[in-house]
Order: structure tokens, then C-alpha cells, then sequence
């Protein structure tokens, strides 16, 4: 009876285990053949600003140009900053192929340290999130 049950539960033990490489194999597939993208993508002139030293209460503001470079339409459905000391303007209308758009970034210093904020572009393009990176310091 003993053998039974052993055979009975490594049959049901390999059974199971074929089933689930079988389910990672199928989710992998549909993956795989369901991704079309949208002929959109970004391609920024710059990913990362350096303010280099400022003071408390300076105000430094940068804009940042990029470029659809696919084939359809780009558009930015949101830029976050990490922070509410970056206030960020971006294009809201489409950026056709071959055309450029821009953010601007306005940062304000409040407090003596090293400076380290992100941007974060949504978009459309296949590359749907980029991250821009602003460093300096205040003294």
C-alpha cells in the first residue's frame, strides 16, 4: 500500500510539474506574438543635467529637446518629477516622425545638500519610459 501511494503521489508530482512548464511556455508565446508597439519613439539630445553649485533659493531652469524619430505620432501623456522643488512644461500636442519637442524643467533650491531628482517621460513610443536625471549641490 505504501508503494502505492508513493507511486501515486511522484506520478502526480511530475504530472503537475509538466503542466506548469507547459503554461510558462504558452504565457511566453503570447507575449511574444502580441506585441505590436506603436512606430513611435523618443530620443532625447540629453538624459542627464548637472547645476553644478547653487545657493539656497537659486532658481536654475532647463529644456530638454527630443525627437520622435519613429514613424507615428509621439506623444508625452505625462512627465512627473520626483519632487515638488522641479516643476516641469511639456508639449501636449503630438510630435510628428522627424520633429522635435521639448520639456522644461524648473528647479528650485530649498535646501543645502547634493541636488539628485528625476524626471519621468510617459509616452507612446516603444521605449514608454525614460528617466531624465538632474544632479548638483547647494551650499
Amino acid at each position: 500500500m505504501k508503494k502505492l501511494m508513493i507511486l501515486v503521489f511522484v506520478f502526480c508530482l511530475g504530472f503537475g510539474a509538466n503542466l506548469q512548464a507547459q503554461s510558462k511556455d504558452n504565457k511566453s508565446q503570447t507575449t511574444t506574438s502580441t506585441y505590436t508597439g506603436t512606430g513611435a519613439e523618443i530620443e532625447f539630445e540629453k538624459k542627464f543635467v548637472d547645476f553644478g553649485t547653487l545657493k539656497v533659493g537659486d532658481v536654475k531652469v532647463v529644456t530638454v529637446t527630443y525627437k520622435n524619430i519613429g514613424k507615428k505620432p509621439l506623444i508625452l501623456d505625462d512627465v512627473i518629477s520626483s519632487c515638488d522643488c522641479t516643476t516641469v512644461e511639456w508639449d501636449k500636442a503630438p510630435v510628428m516622425p522627424g520633429k522635435t519637442g521639448t520639456i522644461k524643467a524648473t528647479y528650485t533650491a530649498k535646501n543645502v545638500g547634493l541636488i539628485s531628482k528625476r524626471i519621468t517621460v510617459l509616452s507612446n513610443a516603444n521605449t514608454d519610459r525614460v528617466i531624465l536625471q538632474l544632479k548638483g549641490e547647494v551650499k
